[in-house]
């Protein structure tokens, strides 16, 4: 393979997430991806679709697809249940799969799709488009090379507001379905990228979540303590009730605390980093962070770059299924930590417990009901 050579992509789920970013991602890219395929199972969607990123080859199905245009990377934005099936039947045709969060509903699920990886020799990619936004890589950097010192106390809080209405689509708000509320639709992306910035050696969990509102299975709002391997902490805090809308994450250091404050996609700008003086005067450091070239559309673009350039390379990706394990694994460990009141360690929840089985796996079976006025 050569570096010129233009990888063929095709999307799978062209309402939603797929039209807001998955095409224009692969639309943007140019000369190194080949959109190919459109898949829908809604007829006018996919013609939309099809009519606006200008494809001809539109599909009902992904079977279909995969037989008649054998791509070299699907992008799946479907509903969450619909990911494991995908993807395996994805790598099994030959192909990479860059799959929407979440990855899957249980670590028994994204074990599955490990396997399947090693069977086939493809990769399983997730979405982890905070980990691509403006200053994120920087952040990731700065961090590990201890710019500032060891991260020591870490935060990430999403405080959304999601109607009732949201949840009129079918599959959303459903165990079945959807597999988790607040904390895995919504907070996933700050979580996941506060975890990757404090070094991923995530020890134990300490949680609560709750369906407290809104007339839905899984949960409208969690809390809860990480602590790492390193003795670092940090809090976490999800909810759809929030009617001041923001998305803060904070990592503090030995010497200075990095800060984000956003909402549904960090962009450069929204980043900094405090010190304070020989004074005890608090102030922004200047030079951080550099200058970024703007992203032509989002931050899926950025990802899928690097993906279509492993591919191209031959080489492992970032953010494949291990990697989607893990932050899988402490969403489990908080929700197993809110049924049982305990704190849940990493690599305790293994086959044979019914939470390896199913991400909240007691959530349906809370016993208290929720009372609407």
């Amino acid at each position: 393979m050569t570096s010129q050579k233009a990888a063929r992509v095709a999307v799978v789920g062209a309402g939603g997430i797929g039209a807001a970013a998955h095409l224009p991602a692969v639309q943007s890219l140019g000369d190194e991806a080949q959109l190919v395929a459109i898949v829908d199972l809604d007829a006018d969607r996919r013609a939309e679709a099809g009519n606006r990123f200008g494809c001809t080859d539109l599909y009902s199905g992904i079977g279909e697809m995969l037989a008649a245009q054998r791509p070299d990377v699907v992008a799946l934005a479907t509903p969450p249940h619909l990911h494991e099936a995908m993807a395996i039947e994805v790598m099994r045709a030959g192909a990479w799969a860059y799959c929407e969060k979440p990855l899957t509903g249980s670590l028994a699920s994204a074990d599955r799709i490990i396997a399947a990886e090693r069977e086939t020799g493809r990769w399983c990619v997730g979405v982890s488009q905070f980990r691509y936004a403006g200053g994120s890589q920087q952040a990731y950097a700065a961090l590990r090379d201890r710019r500032w010192g060891r991260p020591l106390i870490g935060v990430a809080h999403t405080n959304w507001y999601r109607g009732p209405e949201y949840w009129n689509i079918p599959w959303r708000g459903k165990f079945r379905t959807e597999f988790g509320g607040a904390t895995t639709t919504q907070a996933y992306h700050a979580i996941d990228l506060l975890v990757w910035l404090m070094g991923g050696d995530w020890a134990t969990v300490s949680g609560v979540a709750d369906t407290l509102a809104r007339p839905i299975e899984v949960e409208d709002a969690s809390a809860a303590v990480v602590r790492f391997q390193s003795g670092a902490i940090a809090s976490l805090l999800s909810t759809v009730l929030s009617s001041r809308q923001e998305t803060h994450l904070q990592v503090t250091t030995e010497r200075a605390t990095l800060g984000l404050d956003t909402l549904y996609l960090p962009q450069q700008d929204e980043w900094s980093v405090r010190q304070l003086d020989d004074e005890g005067v608090t102030r922004i450091i200047e030079d951080w962070p550099e200058p970024e070239p703007p992203l032509q559309v989002n931050a899926h673009r950025a990802q899928l770059r690097g993906i279509l350039a492993a591919w191209r390379e031959g080489r492992r990706p970032d953010v494949t299924a291990v990697d989607a394990r893990s932050t899988l694994e402490l969403l489990t460990a908080l929700y197993k930590s809110s049924a049982t009141e305990r704190s849940i360690a990493r690599g305790e929840i293994v086959q044979g417990d019914p939470f390896y089985d199913a991400l909240d796996a007691a959530g349906p079976d809370r016993k208290r009901a929720i009372v609407h006025d």
